[in-house]
């Protein structure tokens, strides 16, 4: 999002005279600018969580640069051919362009219920991302950065990794988990409403784990997960800017291996799914709903010799023990 933030002020100065004031193009009734206000204020937009609202305004910005750069000229003239060299500014850079088109697609889908257009422009254009490979975490990666993160005397990151490995929730929601409201010491157990299914559901942990959240609390927090560095609650850039130096200076520098936190999640399903979970089974540990469970074991479990093995455990062709 930083990337289409410097965009928006790239496609300003490259489109204007920073050496005479420039004039601002008049604004129409039906204009993209307006377009934006209007759809920011409805509740489809606000019910979004708050970073998805961030990362839709960030790209709406760019789109009303871009607005700005051919005057501004009324939503009912934006056809597909305009919103398709719109786009194709961003060819080198496959997820902007994406993201993008996601949010003109949603502007104009408010402007067609709007009835300031009969068709959505951008409707039908597809934007491919090119796919990258992923490492899913295994249990030794698991070990070797939370190791890493208690070296650099962050036992709070090394006690989410661990985690995310269990339980596998929104990094969102776990940085917010509190004792005794989503977590209980007594019965090692996290107790809370999935934030996209909202069920209640009460998931035990190892006893590994138990011990790792002890050794991390902070007395007189109401937060499981205390950053070291400013003691509150982690904050999503604060997350990522903290693993990120770990990974760098504590594990990369010693050859270990490359991994990135959000995937932890998905790794969660994987290794839930080579135990043998069902889908119904691992969305109930993980929140996800059951459409996403499918579309993330298609996408990332590796059709291996241990989910071959569990496969000929449940036809009953050889015995558990052996496997």
């Amino acid at each position: 999002m930083a990337r289409i933030q410097a965009d928006a002020k790239a496609l300003y100065a490259k489109l204007t005279d920073d050496k005479a004031p420039a004039r601002e193009p008049e604004v129409s009734a039906r204009s993209l600018p307006m377009l934006n206000r209007l759809w920011q204020m409805t509740s489809g937009f606000k019910t979004n969580k708050p970073r998805t609202q961030r990362n839709y305004a960030k790209a709406a910005k760019v789109i009303e640069a871009w607005s700005a750069s051919v005057n501004h000229p009324p939503v009912a003239k934006m056809h597909a051919d305009k919103v398709e060299a719109f786009l194709a500014m961003y060819d080198d850079r496959p997820t902007t362009k994406k993201q993008l088109k996601v949010v003109l697609k949603l502007m104009l889908a408010y402007a067609k219920k709007l009835k300031w257009i009969s068709d959505n422009p951008a409707e039908d254009i597809t934007v491919s991302i090119p796919k990258s490979k992923v490492a899913i975490w295994e249990a030794e990666d698991v070990a070797i950065y939370a190791e890493a993160c208690l070296d650099a005397g962050r036992p709070s990151l090394a006690a989410m990794i661990w985690t995310q490995w269990e339980i596998g929730q929104r990094l969102t929601d776990v940085c917010l988990f509190q004792l005794g409201r989503q977590y209980s010491d007594n019965q090692a157990l996290f107790s809370f409403e999935q934030s996209k299914t909202e069920n209640p559901v009460d998931i035990p942990v190892s006893d590994h784990l138990r011990d790792l959240l002890k050794t991390c609390r902070v007395e007189g927090s109401l937060y499981l997960f205390v950053n070291e560095a400013t003691g509150g609650p982690w904050l999503e850039k604060e997350l990522s800017q903290a693993f990120a130096y770990i990974r760098t200076s504590r594990v990369l520098k010693h050859d270990g291996p490359y991994r990135v936190l959000r995937v932890l999640r998905h790794s969660c399903v994987v290794q839930l799914a080579r135990a043998g979970c069902t889908v119904p089974e691992i969305a109930a540990i993980t929140g996800h709903t059951l459409s996403s469970v499918e579309k993330i074991l298609s996408h990332y479990l590796p059709r291996d010799s241990q989910v071959a093995r569990n496969a000929q455990i449940k036809r009953g062709l050889i015995a558990k023990e052996s496997a």
